[in-house]
């Protein structure tokens, strides 16, 4: 069973819904096949494209019987969705429902390729009011908090959150993600105690106040951060604790746009739940075979939404490597939680070791001159003999940094490594995401 990422304290024990967010895991997965059977049977008749998926996959929807008949349904990914909407000129070529019946629209800007969009019911937009709802409750929000969002502010999320702060009676504030000079000002002047923000614009609000030669924990008030874009480690955690003074560090994970589907971690930090399991059917397979994985290991991450009628996904790989933790947290939650290790894309192999940027970044993090400096892996072979880094660095020419840093994860990961600084701002940005490989392979 994993083991607590940070110190934990004995704390109050708090549900939106106790009968579904302490489920027996036997009756979830009872409830997870009648919905999934339904679903199956939904998309089959109304959306072109699965039916012509699972008929070319020789797959009908009766052939699902049990939880066990799973690896029978075909997964799904993006390069299919894109695939299919340059062939039929349609970019909802899942759609289910006439146009006229959607609420809202998302757009997968993608780290990895072309955009995806997706399509929402308002009745799928209330399933992910009340699965949002659960999860900021458990962090304890209530009317005494103002919560200052950075969400892109045509995004389906931030109209989401919007709902989710007036059910909780929790004032609210979005300036966006692009604005870091108002968001100092916000955090500044209107002193709210919640900050959810995304990484990169996290460090774009230190920037702000380094020019002034000011530290966050001497100008904000925020009690509780909720960060989202990247991997959230132990290093940024601590991070966050020392230079905002925010004791209370949550991270955030999911598909912001495709599903519309979130993880968040509770206040005892033992992975992010997914207290959605009753709406979402959440897999973690191995990418070799298709087998389910055991608590504790590795593997890729696979959602099928199965209440939706918009555009639903099924068994969509979010090209996302986890661990999954199916044993009962400590606050008394049966939903799943995740570890998230990064993008199955982003895991490359030096001399027969797997390792995740996140890995390189909890070390380069121990090096104080480069704290929180964007970088990126050049993967130029499937197996390297060599990590290739860049770091964002405004002295190229510095050899006894790179020299420190070379040695340093020689010391801790046991590999070579070649460091190049290239000029601040240089390393592509995508929204709130900084890309971490660069495939030349």
């Amino acid at each position: 069973m994993m083991g607590p990422q940070r110190e934990q304290k004995k704390r109050d024990k708090i549900f939106w819904d106790k009968d579904i967010e302490t489920i027996q895991r036997d009756k979830l997965l009872k409830l997870q096949e009648t919905r999934l059977k339904e679903q199956l049977a939904y998309v089959y008749e109304y959306s072109p494209f699965y039916k012509d998926k699972f008929i070319k996959e020789k797959f009908h929807p009766r052939d699902f019987k049990s939880m066990e008949d799973i690896q029978r349904i075909p997964k799904t990914d993006k390069d299919e969705l894109r695939q299919a909407t340059l062939e039929s000129g349609n970019p909802l070529p899942h759609l289910c429902l006439p146009k006229n019946k959607i609420a809202g629209f998302g757009i997968s800007r993608g780290t990895t390729g072309m955009s995806t969009f997706a399509a929402f019911a308002q009745g799928d937009i209330d399933l992910r009011v009340e699965c949002y709802t659960r999860s900021l409750y458990q962090m304890g929000l209530s009317s005494k908090h103002l919560f200052h969002s950075m969400m892109g502010i045509q995004s389906m999320t931030h109209f989401i959150l919007r709902e989710v702060t007036r059910k909780l009676d929790v004032q609210y504030i979005n300036d966006g993600v692009d604005n870091p000079s108002s968001s100092v000002q916000i955090g500044k002047w209107l002193k709210p105690k919640v900050l959810f923000t995304g990484v990169r614009t996290l460090f774009e609000m230190e920037k702000v106040l380094e020019a002034e030669n000011l530290l966050p924990k001497n100008v904000f008030f925020y009690e509780m951060a909720i960060l989202y874009g990247d991997v959230v480690g132990s290093h940024l955690i601590d991070h966050v604790k020392e230079r905002w003074g925010i004791q209370e560090v949550f991270s955030l994970s999911g598909s912001a746009a495709d599903l519309l589907w979130y993880n968040f971690d509770c206040p005892y930090h033992m992975g992010n739940h997914c207290l959605n399991e009753d709406i979402f059917l959440v897999e973690v397979i191995d990418p070799k075979n298709g087998n389910p994985v055991k608590s504790g290991e590795k593997g890729e991450l696979v959602v099928t939404d199965l209440c939706s009628k918009g555009a639903p996904h099924i068994r969509w790989n979010l090209e996302d490597i986890v661990i999954p933790y199916y044993e009962t947290c400590s606050c008394g939650r049966t939903h799943v939680r995740l570890k998230y290790l990064g993008r199955a894309l982003y895991e490359v192999n030096i001399k027969g070791k797997a390792i995740f940027p996140v890995e390189i970044e909890h070390f380069l993090w121990k090096i104080r001159e480069i704290e929180g400096a964007e970088f990126r892996i050049v993967k130029y072979a499937r197996e390297m003999d060599r990590l290739k880094l860049q770091i964002e660095w405004s002295q190229k020419e510095n050899q006894a940094l790179k020299n420190s840093i070379i040695l340093h994860l020689k010391e801790k990961l046991g590999i070579e490594a070649d460091v190049e600084f290239v000029a601040l701002g240089e390393l592509p940005a995508m929204g709130v995401k900084t890309p971490r490989v660069v495939d030349l392979t």
